[in-house]
């Protein structure tokens, strides 16, 4: 509930449109309206991966292509047993690089490190708080590492 408006907040915040699609009609229109742009975000609605159902609307909604960077989303205040199932459920779709919300949420940090180690894949951006878009950080090596060892890194 509000997540559409939620999103409409923070479209106005970046100043960057915004277009709410329930169809593949309207997910094919969006893709024709945003044509011109450099980059367009798709967001999923958030339900139940362990809904098979779910995930084949999803594949038949979006047209995963060539061109399309996707990013898996993840909790950190999740058992890292549950985003391993989280990747497998989606794994069939091409997932580029990993996303890793609420790190100011949890006081273990084992997935920031297991996950894009196990699966090969790249860390795109890390939340660490609910400030749009301050507390987002750019997954790069040295903030994590930071984070993580804190004064141990510099030494």
């Amino acid at each position: 509930i509000g997540a559409v408006e939620q999103l409409k907040t923070y479209a106005d915040i970046l100043q960057v449109p915004l277009e709410v699609c329930y169809t593949k009609d309207d997910y094919l229109r969006a893709i024709e309206r945003f044509a011109n742009y450099d980059h367009v975000l798709i967001d999923t609605a958030g339900r139940n991966y362990r809904d098979e159902k779910y995930i084949e609307e999803l594949t038949n909604l979006i047209e995963f292509q060539n061109g399309m960077e996707t990013f898996l989303v993840f909790s950190l205040t999740s058992k890292e047993e549950d985003l391993e199932a989280i990747y497998d459920q989606f794994s069939h779709i091409n997932v580029d690089r990993f996303i890793f919300t609420k790190l100011d949420e949890t006081s273990r940090f084992g997935a920031l490190i297991n996950m894009p180690l196990k699966y090969k894949k790249g860390i795109a951006f890390i939340t660490t708080g609910q400030e749009v878009p301050d507390d987002i950080q750019l997954g790069d090596s040295a903030w994590i590492l930071n984070q993580l060892l804190g004064d141990r890194y510099y030494a």
